[in-house]
């Protein structure tokens, strides 16, 4: 058999390969979607995941994935998926994956603000995004209130809303949503636990910066640093009232809890049972257990998921969904399977015969590369290896990679790996 040969990303780059940034999130049904390798896969709900049957999605009509700050959005009404900065090329366009149909368009739009210094957050009720430019200019809006799970005929233009009350310094903004209030995270100068708000149903930036108290035995409060923020959508059609904040320090994986009186933004009355004593507050979750702060996150109403810039899932299960309250020893778990062809992935091929030793491994088993359909497969599974002329539509190895072969001749196979450590 033939020795592994390693190919540096520059060869990789001759073949036309391009690694891609990825992205996660969770259907109105539980289902994990992995998007921005090689392929897209609804990976289903987490009590599967013992046993992975990744289901390959279409490719057409799919972005390139090529953004500098590809953000993910679910649009919970509609059942839908909105991407920003999916294309490097046209930032401001909104590629739109139907969850039920299984299909991608795209929806373009005029006079855009930076998305790449920037972040954004899309309304849950009035399926309006926001974004804030990191240059100290005005909080934008993108009014999608017309289009659904498909994108319309005409493009829609980027609005200026406001100026925020405060200044980024060149900080790219962290924001999220709860209770249908924007929470920007790492505005300079604020203290530790604090944030500012923007008020959406009443276009207003609270004139104060809002405190939030330890809770449910806390014992410190997110800083004012960068990192990833969140909603937790909740099972009913109401927004959500949560929003897990992972800083870029990893000092823990932080929960706030927000609500407000929807008909009185200043009012705490009749707030959803068993909240009162949380709002306004900080619980903590184990930080993740990879640091990577290219990562992407998701959330479903009761687990956590990061998928790393390398292709690997990491998932808090039971994070969420008793009543207000998270499960602070939670301890996060590893999925047995990956996804190749990723922005932060080392770029590596293995060359092997179609028989023989395995020539490739991984640290907790073996590695399974799965292609895209009219393809060829390489299976690496113990000591031996196998490979058929066409790909399946599922596959079910535990400590699986799942990528697309570049090429197959003579018997010798040549599979993009995306790697972490060194080649074993």
């Amino acid at each position: 058999m033939l020795a592994p040969i390693s190919i540096s990303a520059i060869a990789l780059a001759s073949l036309g390969v391009t690694a891609a940034k990825q992205c996660a999130q969770f259907d109105t049904s539980n289902n994990l979607y992995l998007f921005g390798g090689e392929q897209d896969y609804n990976l289903g709900q987490s009590d599967s995941w013992s046993s992975p049957n990744p289901q390959a999605l279409t490719s057409a009509g799919r972005p390139p994935w090529t953004g500098n700050n590809t953000a993910c959005s679910l649009a919970q009404y509609n059942n839908a998926l909105y991407v920003l900065d999916a294309d490097a090329a046209n930032p401001g366009d909104v590629y739109i994956y139907d969850f039920a149909a299984g299909t991608w368009s795209k929806q373009t739009t005029t006079s855009p603000p930076d998305l790449a210094s920037g972040s954004s957050v899309l309304d849950h009720d009035t399926n309006v995004f926001f974004a804030l430019p990191g240059d100290d200019g005005s909080l934008y809006s993108l009014d999608l209130s017309s289009v659904t799970n498909q994108a319309s005929g005409n493009a829609i233009a980027w609005e200026a809303v406001t100026d925020p009350n405060f200044k980024m310094e060149g900080r790219q903004p962290v924001m999220s949503q709860a209770s249908n209030h924007i929470v920007f995270f790492n505005v300079p100068g604020n203290p530790a636990g604090s944030a500012n708000m923007f008020v959406i149903h009443y276009s207003y930036f609270q004139p104060e910066v809002q405190a939030f108290s330890l809770a449910n035995g806390a014992t410190d409060n997110f800083p004012t640093s960068s990192g990833q923020a969140l909603p937790i959508p909740l099972a009913s059609t109401d927004a959500g009232k949560q929003i897990v904040f992972v800083p870029d320090d990893f000092s823990h994986t932080y929960v706030l809890t927000h609500w407000t009186n929807p008909g009185d933004w200043s009012s705490l009355s009749d707030a959803p049972a068993g909240i009162e004593s949380l709002i306004n507050s900080t619980q903590t979750l184990p930080a993740p257990s990879s640091q990577d702060r290219s990562a992407a996150y998701a959330a479903s109403v009761n687990t956590l998921v990061q998928f790393t810039s390398s292709g690997d899932v990491y998932y808090l299960p039971s994070a969420f969904g008793n009543g207000w309250t998270v499960q602070a020893n939670a301890a996060w778990q590893k999925l047995g399977y990956s996804v190749a062809g990723l922005s932060g992935a080392s770029q590596s091929t293995v060359v092997s015969s179609a028989s023989g030793t395995s020539t490739t491994a991984s640290g907790t088993g073996a590695t399974s590369a799965v292609g895209s359909p009219s393809t060829s497969v390489s299976r690496a599974s113990g000591t031996g290896s196998t490979a058929t002329g066409s790909t399946p539509t599922n596959a079910t190895n535990s400590g699986m990679k799942i990528g697309s072969p570049l090429f197959a001749q003579a018997g010798v196979f040549v599979i993009a790996l995306a790697v972490t450590g060194a080649l074993l």
